[in-house]
């Protein structure tokens, strides 16, 4: 054999499974090509067996039933070379040698070996079946897996596993059903088989396996075999006598009764199992208990149980399984009518016993390998039937949480779900009725945390939606009437469930639905939100049936919640757009809003008044109002249609219609304060949206617009400015994604007024709840004063003299939450309030209250006065009256506590509604960047975020992010700004880095002036001398003096050195500055003088890169003087202003960074020579060889070297030849010996590698 061939034998061992494939087809194919040539060359015949059975062949047969398991494995060594010499005749070498060495490779060790030597032997025998018989390939099988008689027990395993690998290829070569074979050969395999089994348990499931393979193609339609019956009764013979009923002897059994007769069961004797099938109802217990484990039957002996019990568990499922699942679901199956129904079967034998509480988890893994085979190959009618309570009960448990030993297994239940739903979509409905109804958990994806139940559903068609949507809605209006609490409790919550789910369709995009199906849930939705229903609609879609029972006031409002939701989901949602057309969100597909067939859909109900009737009483003003706004909408609309040319004009109509119908749908409930959002929004209207269209494009426009601006007349897009705030301040999150649409839309209208309001509700939220106390005391000033007016009596109004007091005192209440602190400051208006209600019990002068406030003495004396007086009163008192007198005080105290309610509440308010504003704030950042009122977003930002405290925490972060990550990283820049604002803004961002001593400070400040310095720079270019009107400049050059020049300036060099590389030119223009504070004693701290260098540095990198490069060599010198200044300087032994070692090295490595920056310029040596004045530098490197304080630093002497040969490249490229030449010469000299020769070039070979 060639060493090809013989490298593949290496190959067909590899753990690797596709180079073990591989290298075994191709090591056949080159055996078979030798083979074909000698078939081809020369005959090759077998010697078949006699059809016809002798007397002779009975006795043998008799014999051959008598012979034990000991001698069918026993193999005579004559025979076996007797048929080695036979195949020899009838194979070439390569393939005599090839069987040999696969049938000694299935006594390897390795598992990979076994697997790659059984695949090639397989396929070799099944190519040359016309060459070898079963019996010759059973006896050399024997002959190489025999193992000695010193054998370890590791050999004695391995060479089991060879008699089944060997008998495995024999039954799938088709060896034993070939003309060629007799029924001795397959008794004689099925007995080593048997033997193994009962020797090894833990090999009895492989054994068991290849004997119903063997039985298996004894029953193939295409193999006519005479004596095939005879084995099969043979094989049911030796499986029955065993007295052990296990998964292998069941799956013989079963394989057994393929084709057999009605009554072959009944003529079997299965230990504990009654003489009908095993799959039969009665069978059943006694199937599960043995499919669970082997355990053995009560009858036998605890020896026998000890040697058949199973010494291991797998994680895989028994093959018997499949055999079982074949039989339930294989249409050519004939045994239906003697077995149990499948789900009988799954109850009683998966679900009570697998997944039973008690269960273990390697059985309930079983459990879920059973579920995924059988759920894609049950009937449609029992799929429901295998989601049973203890595999539902399992699957959530295990779902839940990720570190459950089972997760990964449920994980995979859950996806064989949703394949079966994709390939059959008509089974989702059912299916998904399971994972939430009875036996499942409504809100399966929630307690699961995953998402199957939306897969499913986005998997179904529209059909099947609607059947569930069906569904729900009888869940929702079919229930039961009954007075019992707990009862009605449960049917709400259901109710709520099912609302849930028709908003979760409604959300999800996914979910295929069409318009009809949407508008049907916005209408039932609707119909049991805002109206009651009188009677059933038999024609209408979920409203076939009245709720049972009636809705409560409760439940109706969280259905109208659900029904604001919805449309608030369809308003973002866009349709799917037809071939190259774009869809706009919110609409649907006849191009209607969805807010406006929400409106009509309440309105249809409305006027309905037959079968419903609304569960609110309008009262005529609010009437009016909603029938202001329907007016309104249509004017809006019929503006809408006839902007065709003004595509902008035409999205603000829509985004304008939107709000309107926001506010006309929360009207509808009749909601404090809702339907005025309607009236302003009408008055906001007739100015955005003029009775001539054309005045949206038009001069005629434009100079009505610059009219009302002339008149000081508020504008329409501040009026919407101020209805959007209004909308934002009710705690609905419909109104607020309105108001945040409609915003966005009209974002390029804003202007400086509208929005500066915006902006003006940042304020802190004390501040917000103090406007609102003191509008509140003006209105009741103004009323108190026109009382007086009227009267003609002047009176003094103490809440006003008091406010601002009072206000601190609650705020301090508030934030210390202790009435009983004796520290804190009294409350004249509790006082007031006590002292009334003991004036009312007689218990207090009626002067008290007027004395008391005059001074702090007098009412010291008020206070220990009425304390005597009282205590005398209080002993004259009944218990009526003291009853009376405590419920009075308490309620003074009652109206305390919710007055400081109030007060937190108001506060959280305002919180909400800033945070409400600065959506609106990023909107607008994000939509017009290149805006000039993005400067105006700046301090209100930055003051919202550094006068933070604990309450407005998230809020300060959340200016923050639109700071550093909205604002400052804006690809785009103002297009026109005023120049003195951004020099305003640039001046408080350096004020704050100077000053501040926060790192987050200067973070946000540099971020903020990088993008600020960039606006100043759009305009002017490289011409950084005009930019700001030279105020740009100044102001970088004061925070550079004030960064070198004082010490207690708080400014980071980052701050700086990040402009300079962003805009070089700035910091070139900043040149001269840099340099000078480079010298000795120009800063007041030598780190900052170092740091100087590292700007310069930066600076001369970035300008050596643009085409101003030039300019760098003319700056050179003063570099270089600078540079030798420092040098003399400080090797001066009698300065003040030496810098140190460390500080020096600093200092060259600049020096040097500028030299090589100077000369990637491409200048004449001569020229980098002069600009560099070498030879002063030479000087400068003498200074410091020789000075006292530097010649010990090597690292200082090595740079000045590298700095001179850059500035000096011949001169360094001349020396470094001499030394090489010199260098070489030496060499020479040394590698001649003194006879004159050169050493060998194998001793030179030698020395090298030394």
């Amino acid at each position: 054999m060639n060493g090809n061939n013989l490298q593949l034998f290496w190959e067909i061992a590899s753990s690797n499974q596709d180079a073990r494939l591989t290298s075994a087809n191709q090591l056949v194919e080159e055996l078979l090509s030798q083979q074909d040539v000698l078939a081809s060359s020369s005959k090759i015949t077998l010697d078949l067996p006699t059809t016809e059975s002798s007397p002779q062949d009975d006795a043998d047969a008799d014999a051959d039933d008598a012979d034990d398991a000991a001698t069918a494995l026993v193999v005579d060594e004559a025979e076996a070379e007797a048929v080695e010499e036979a195949l020899g005749n009838r194979t070439v070498a390569d393939l005599m040698y090839a069987l040999r060495r696969l049938l000694r490779g299935l006594a390897s060790p390795r598992e990979s070996s076994r697997l790659g030597f059984a695949v090639v032997l397989t396929e070799l025998l099944s190519r040359i079946n016309y060459a070898v018989t079963a019996k010759e390939v059973l006896t050399l099988i024997l002959k190489y897996s025999n193992p000695q008689v010193a054998a370890s027990r590791q050999e004695q395993k391995d060479f089991m596993f060879a008699k089944l690998f060997g008998i495995m290829s024999l039954v799938q070569s088709d060896l034993l059903i070939q003309p060629s074979a007799t029924i001795a050969e397959f008794k004689r395999s099925m007995r080593i088989l048997i033997a193994l089994s009962s020797d090894k348990p833990w090999m009895a499931e492989s054994c068991a396996w290849v004997m119903v393979s063997a039985i298996a193609q004894l029953q193939r339609q295409d193999v006519q075999i005479s004596w095939a019956q005879a084995a099969q009764s043979w094989m049911t013979k030796q499986i029955s006598s065993t007295k052990e009923l296990s998964p292998e002897k069941l799956a013989v059994m079963l394989q057994l009764s393929h084709g057999a007769a009605a009554d072959f069961f009944s003529n079997v004797t299965l230990p504990s199992m009654r003489k009908e099938h095993p799959l039969s109802t009665a069978n059943l217990p006694q199937l599960a208990r043995v499919l669970k484990e082997a355990i053995p039957s009560e009858n036998e002996t605890s020896a026998a149980a000890s040697t058949g019990a199973r010494s291991r568990w797998q994680a895989k499922i028994h093959f018997v399984w499949d055999l079982i699942l074949d039989i339930f679901f294989d249409a050519a199956s004939t045994a239906e009518t003697r077995i149990s129904s499948f789900p009988d079967f799954y109850r009683v034998v998966v679900d009570e016993t697998l997944f039973a509480a008690a269960s273990s988890h390697d059985r309930k893994s079983w459990g879920f390998q059973v579920f995924q085979r059988a759920l894609p190959r049950a009937k449609d009618a029992d799929k429901p039937m295998l989601f049973t309570p203890n595999f539902m009960r399992t699957l959530i448990n295990q779902l839940g949480n990720r570190d459950r030993l089972l997760h990964r297994a449920a994980v995979k239940a859950t996806q064989t779900i949703q394949d079966v739903v994709k390939e059959q979509p008509h089974l989702g409905f059912v299916l998904v009725t399971q994972l939430i109804g009875k036996n499942g958990h409504q809100n399966f994806d929630s307690i699961t945390k995953t998402k199957t139940v939306e897969q499913v559903l986005s998997s179904l068609d529209i059909d099947r939606v609607r059947e569930y949507v069906k569904h729900l809605g009888d869940i929702i209006c079919q229930g039961i009437q009954t007075e019992d609490e707990d009862e009605l409790t449960e049917i709400t919550n259901r109710r709520k469930w099912a609302l849930d789910q028709l908003l979760f369709l409604v959300r999800t995009p996914t979910v295929p639905k069409d318009d009809q199906l949407l508008i049907d849930i916005l209408t039932f939705l609707a119909a049991h939100g805002y109206f009651t229903m009188q009677k059933p609609l038999k024609k209408r879609f979920l409203l076939e049936h009245l709720p049972t029972p009636a809705f409560v006031d409760s439940l109706k409002a969280v259905t109208r919640s659900r029904f604001l939701s919805s449309v608030s989901e369809l308003a973002k949602q866009a349709p799917p757009a037809a071939a190259g057309k774009k869809s706009s969100a919110g609409v649907a597909q006849d191009g209607q809003l969805w807010l406006a067939k929400a409106h009509e859909i309440l309105l249809q109900l409305e006027k309905d008044t037959k079968s419903f009737k609304s569960i609110f009483d309008h009262d005529d003003e609010i009437a009016a109002k909603l029938a202001d706004g329907i007016k309104c909408l249509d004017k809006v609309r019929k503006f809408e249609a006839k902007c065709t040319d003004h595509v902008d004009a035409k999205e603000r109509a829509r985004a304008f219609q939107s709000l309107l119908l926001s506010a006309l749908l929360v009207s509808a409930d009749a909601a404090d304060g809702a339907s005025d959002l309607v009236e302003p929004l009408c008055a906001c209207a007739d100015k955005l949206f003029p009775t001539a269209p054309a005045a949206a494009g038009s001069r005629k426009g434009k100079k009505t617009s610059t009219a009302e601006e002339d008149e000081g007349e508020v504008t329409g897009i501040e009026l919407l400015c101020d209805c959007l705030l209004s909308f934002l301040e009710l705690s609905s999150a419909f109104l607020r994604t309105s108001a945040t649409n409609a915003f966005e839309a009209f974002s390029q209208n804003m202007t400086k007024e509208s929005i500066g309001l915006l902006l003006s509700h940042l304020g802190t939220a004390e501040e917000a709840v103090q406007d609102e106390d003191e509008d509140e005391e003006m209105e009741d000033e103004e009323a108190s004063d026109e009382d007086e007016e009227v009267e003609g009596k002047p009176r003094a109004s103490d809440t006003s003299a008091t406010s601002d007091e009072e206000e601190d005192e609650d705020s301090d209440m508030n934030a210390d939450e202790d009435d009983d602190d004796e520290n804190a400051e009294v409350d004249e208006e509790l006082r007031a309030r006590v002292r009334a209600v003991l004036k009312e019990s007689g218990m207090a002068d009626g002067d008290d209250g007027e004395n008391g406030e005059e001074d702090e003495e007098d009412d010291e004396d008020a206070q220990s006065d009425a304390g005597s007086e009282s205590s005398v009163e209080f002993s004259d008192l009944g218990d009526d009256e003291m009853m009376l007198l405590d419920d009075k005080l308490a309620e003074v105290f009652r109206q305390r506590v919710g007055a400081a309610r109030e007060q937190k509440e108001a506060k959280q308010e305002a919180i909400a509604l800033r945070f409400k504003v600065l959506e609106l704030v990023e909107v607008f950042a994000r939509k017009q960047p290149q805006s000039g009122l993005m400067l105006d977003l700046i301090m209100p930002l930055y003051e919202l975020w550094i006068h933070r405290d604990e309450d407005t925490e998230q809020l300060a972060a959340k200016a923050r992010t639109l700071l550093l990550s909205r604002i400052s990283k804006a690809k785009t820049v103002p297009e026109e700004f005023d120049p003195t604002q951004v020099a305003e803004l640039l001046q408080r961002m350096h004020t704050e880095a100077r000053e501040s001593q926060s790192n987050d400070v200067s973070n946000v400040s540099q971020a903020i002036n990088l993008y600020l310095t960039k606006v100043a720079l759009s305009k002017a270019g490289d011409d950084v001398k005009s930019a700001l009107g030279g105020k740009l400049v100044e102001i970088y050059r004061e925070s550079l003096l004030d960064y070198l020049m004082r010490k207690a300036s708080r400014l980071r060099h980052e701050f700086l050195i990040d402009a300079f590389r962003r805009f070089p030119m700035l910091g070139w223009e900043l040149r001269s500055d840099l340099l000078d504070n480079c010298r000795p004693g120009a800063a007041t701290r030598a780190f900052r003088q170092v740091q100087v260098m590292s700007m310069l540095q930066a600076v001369l990198t970035q300008i050596a890169q643009r085409p101003e490069k030039a300019e760098v060599l003319g700056f050179v010198p003063e570099i270089s003087n600078c540079f030798v200044q420092i040098v003399n300087d400080s090797t001066d032994p009698e300065t003040t202003s030496a810098l140190s070692s460390s500080h020096m090295k600093d200092t060259i490595k600049f020096i040097l960074q500028a030299a090589r920056i100077s000369s990637r310029i491409e200048p004449t040596a001569n020229e980098l020579q002069t600009a560099w004045k070498v030879a002063k530098l030479q000087d400068a490197a003498d200074k410091l060889q020789n000075s006292e304080r530097f010649k010990a630093s090597t690292s200082i002497h090595d740079l000045m070297k590298q700095l001179l040969k850059v500035l000096q490249p011949d001169t360094a490229d001349v020396e470094g030849k001499k030394k090489g030449k010199k260098r070489a010469a030496e060499e020479s000299t040394a590698s001649t010996q003194p006879n004159g020769k050169s050493p060998s070039p194998a001793k030179k070979a030698k020395a090298s590698k030394k």
